[in-house]
């Protein structure tokens, strides 16, 4: 066998069979060596797979895989990440934070958005530097009277608008902020949006791919 060939059947191995470029959905990638989490893989048939922002900008992902996931790991997600159903879960992570989750069986879809890591069982397995976003969407929030606090999460990215303050908070895909008065908060985003709170009524207009 030549050396070639070695490195080849190496590469395959690590992976479980899977091409890693297969995985990656209109994202840039680099595949490079190395590591640096810590891996549970063992005897249960667990094993981790970890999500690290590279930066302060958000790094979010959606991983499936062959067998089931289930929270757990070296990281722990937030109730910003959720599981999909049994075989998917997604999430987003920033101000190089990391998720991390348990798996059984092999990754089979990663879709990633935006600069950070993947690691599996504690090897490097995807690197994005793509920080180009796309935020179609707007969200402008008003309560009129009364300051109304509120929650919102998105599956996307946003960014603070025009109106937004200092006040309003942005952690990874999550939006905590008030408004009251004749004030009006406005956030750009990508994905579908769910509110998770409001404590009083609130005027929420949507323009969504522009309209």
């Amino acid at each position: 066998m030549t050396k070639q060939s070695e490195e080849q059947n190496r590469r395959t191995s690590s992976t479980g069979g899977l091409d890693r470029r297969t995985l990656l959905k209109g994202t840039a990638a680099a595949g490079l060596a190395g590591g640096g989490v810590a891996g549970t893989a063992g005897a249960t048939g667990w094993r981790e797979i970890t999500f690290c922002a590279a930066g302060e900008k958000t790094f979010s992902y959606e991983v499936s895989v062959s067998g089931r996931v289930k929270r757990g790991g070296t990281y722990e997600s937030d109730d910003g990440d959720e599981i999909v159903d049994e075989n998917t879960a997604r999430g987003a992570v920033s101000d190089e934070r990391c998720d991390s989750w348990l798996f059984t069986g092999d990754p089979t879809d990663l879709r990633l958005d935006g600069p950070g890591k993947v690691f599996v069982d504690g090897d490097l397995f995807e690197e994005t530097t793509n920080d180009d976003r796309d935020l179609p969407n707007t969200i402008t929030i008003r309560a009129r009277g009364e300051t109304v606090r509120y929650k919102f999460r998105v599956s996307g990215h946003v960014e603070k608008g025009d109106f937004a303050d200092d006040g309003d908070d942005i952690d990874g895909n999550t939006v905590r902020g008030a408004a009251g008065g004749e004030a009006r908060d406005d956030f750009r985003y990508s994905g579908s949006l769910a509110f998770d709170r409001s404590d009083g009524p609130l005027e929420v207009t949507l323009r969504l791919d522009g309209e």
